[in-house]
């Protein structure tokens, strides 16, 4: 989905992996090649995926506070300028992050998982890690 339309993601509340694209192409309601990604996140904090891209969005506007972030700004200079290319892909996973269960501890677990799989297929097809990722 195209950034400015993160809001209507229906897990933001929820932990989760995402990927950012910044691209000239047309990607709001399609699977993004691995060579369109620049950016590959998770949290598993408690205002979930909503709560990450808020520090993320302040971080393109150039305001610190999420490291993908400033290194897009530090790149790109303040989003304004670039604002129409800027995408973001999710996976949320629903649980409960302030009292856990057994099972929220797995899917927890699961968001862990998911981002270093998606690290290991970027990688994979295109033999570097992403852009803003710091290594």
């Amino acid at each position: 989905m195209k950034w400015d339309e993160r809001d209507g993601y229906e897990l933001k509340y929820f932990p989760g992996v995402y990927i950012i694209s910044v691209t000239n192409k047309v990607l709001s309601e399609k699977y993004p090649s691995w060579n369109d990604v620049v950016y590959i996140g998770m949290t598993i904090s408690v205002g979930g995926l909503a709560s990450r891209w808020r520090q993320f969005d302040r971080s393109i506007n150039g305001k610190f506070g999420h490291s993908g972030g400033n290194s897009v700004y530090g790149d790109l200079g303040t989003y304004k300028k670039w604002r129409r290319s800027l995408y973001v892909g999710a996976m949320g996973i629903e649980c409960n992050v302030e009292e856990p269960s057994e099972e929220d501890y797995i899917r927890m677990g699961w968001v862990a998982f998911f981002e270093y799989e998606a690290f290991s297929q970027y990688f994979n097809k295109t033999g570097k890690h992403p852009k803003y990722n710091r290594q």
